[in-house]
């Protein structure tokens, strides 16, 4: 007995459901192998003051979330409590060869050095995110097209 033309087509689908969600699951893994490995051959360890993962190399979301909270606590520590903002505003209102303005354009570039190197490795926590997310989405087109292709038969 030949199939009917909708269990053909469920089955269609469902192969090319189950191709998508093979294709998914593969860069979403590879994405994430990436991304470690690239936070692996930076060789850092979140410092000993963190709030949680002291000493741990950063190595995955968790680890580079905690380095970017450490990150941006000595930033402000280090200029004062002080914001761009701040020294912005203090830096208009002096004279710019003092050793004040001196000081205020140090705390500055530390702030910037900091900003980026947070922005870094949120990048990093974000694109774990999106593998995970790609790889999560890569399950359940396997999971509804084997499904699809059981229907169709």
């Amino acid at each position: 007995m030949a199939a009917s033309p909708t269990a053909t087509t469920l089955r269609g689908v469902g192969g090319f459901a189950v191709a998508a969600g093979t294709l998914l699951v593969a860069a979403g893994a590879g994405a994430w192998v990436a991304v470690t490995k690239e936070l692996l051959a930076e060789k850092i360890d979140v410092p000993g003051d963190a709030p949680m993962l002291a000493g741990k190399r950063v190595q995955g979301p968790a680890t580079a979330y905690v380095e970017a909270l450490v990150i941006k606590r000595h930033a402000e520590s280090a200029a004062g409590g002080r914001t761009f903002a701040d020294i912005s505003n203090a830096l208009r209102g002096i004279d710019g060869g003092s050793d004040e303005a001196a000081e205020l354009r140090k705390q500055s570039v530390a702030l910037s050095t900091a900003a980026s190197l947070r922005t870094s490795l949120m990048t990093s926590v974000l694109a774990y995110g999106v593998s995970a997310f790609a790889a999560g989405l890569g399950v359940f087109f396997l999971l509804a097209g084997s499904f699809l292709r059981r229907s169709g038969g």
